[in-house]
């Protein structure tokens, strides 16, 4: 694609009228950079964001590209980096094991005593998942992560195989077990390591872990509805769109899912990782090495970050999927080429919009 702005402009704003048209969501934000590494020169990139549909699908309020919306799993991108951020500073090594980072950690399948730092990041543990995130009763106090860490269903969820025997299983619950190591080993909340040095570093200004500072420590849908932040919806039994019950939030699970954030903040994110400037640059070799694969999909698996080939070249990112939310976060190094896609709905398409609009814009 040749360096035309208002080309670029329009393949962004035709995908973002199609996708509307064709998928029945309340909302969709789309944000794309293609920057410095862009082929038709240094220094210029081009920048696109774009919103339609509704914040709040049941009162007609517009959304708008700055907009707050939760990102789920995204969060596990600041996680592992937050680790790794540890291990550059020497707090950490990833051949350590979790009962020894967390002794008074109890779980039942012995199984875990093999765990290894790596294995939890790149989802080769064998641990099993986390089954009620209890948006419902939502915790928003210090001490949460570490409750749930000595929580029932941590203690006795039996682990799927030994440690790296097995392939590879998605895990939150090794992710939350993740933030507690970050919080142990760094001597400050979770929350507070990523903004210190993630959030702040990358200027990312309207981005938070701790969702309840955002409307004076309420999760209430009335009071969250007053506020800048995109509501959660979700298809009812006659394909209605409703609001969801709860707005997915609880502090026990903040490693694995409660980034908020908006799509110019995400864009700061995928541009300081480009730049390799979260950690030491000499790490990303490890952290964007394949060390697993995806069943099914062929994905593979780096430290943290999922990573797919298309159109000729690597793609590296994360999902997010919960309760009224989906984001989709990926990059390209070698495009210098960022792709967000953001929608309120529960299981919206994110994911194949943005691999069609990634394909729309290489081709072009």
């Amino acid at each position: 694609m040749q360096k035309d702005k208002r080309k670029f402009h329009q393949i962004c704003e035709d995908f973002l009228d199609r996708s509307m048209e064709l998928y029945d969501v309340p909302g969709l934000v789309i944000g794309v950079r293609w920057g410095d590494g862009h082929k038709t020169g240094p220094g210029d990139a081009l920048t696109f964001t774009g919103a339609r549909g509704y914040k709040n699908y049941m009162t007609k309020d517009p959304l708008q590209a700055d907009h707050i919306f939760h990102c789920g799993s995204v969060s596990k991108l600041f996680t592992s980096m937050g680790i790794m951020k540890l291990v550059e500073e020497g707090k950490l090594d990833l051949q350590e094991r979790l009962v020894d980072l967390l002794p008074y950690l109890s779980i039942a399948d012995r199984r875990c005593e093999n765990i290894r730092l790596h294995h939890m990041l790149t989802h080769t543990s064998g641990m099993g998942d986390v089954e009620d995130y209890h948006w419902d009763e939502p915790r928003i106090d210090e001490q949460a992560l570490k409750d749930y860490a000595l929580s029932e269903e941590v203690r006795e969820t039996p682990m799927l195989w030994a440690p790296g025997e097995g392939g590879f299983r998605y895990s939150n619950m090794a992710y939350e077990l993740l933030g507690l190591i970050i919080a142990e080993r760094s001597g400050k909340s979770y929350e507070d390591f990523m903004m210190e040095h993630f959030l702040k570093p990358a200027g990312m200004k309207n981005s938070t872990f701790l969702t309840f500072e955002r409307t004076g420590g309420s999760l209430a849908p009335e009071v969250i509805d007053r506020t800048n932040m995109a509501m959660p919806h979700v298809k009812a039994a006659d394909r209605s769109i409703v609001l969801e019950p709860h707005y997915p939030y609880n502090r026990q699970h903040g490693p694995s899912s409660t980034l908020t954030s908006d799509v110019y903040d995400l864009m700061k994110w995928a541009n300081f990782n480009i730049k390799k400037r979260a950690v030491d640059p000499a790490l990303y070799e490890e952290i964007w090495h394949q060390h697993a694969t995806v069943p099914n999909n062929g994905e593979g698996m780096g430290l943290g970050w999922f990573m797919r080939q298309q159109e000729g070249y690597e793609f590296l990112g994360h999902e997010g999927t919960d309760d009224g939310f989906r984001a989709s976060f990926w990059f390209c190094r070698q495009l210098d080429l960022a792709i967000i896609v953001l929608s309120n709905m529960t299981k919206a398409p994110v994911k194949k919009l943005n691999k069609g609009l990634c394909e729309a814009l290489i081709r072009s």
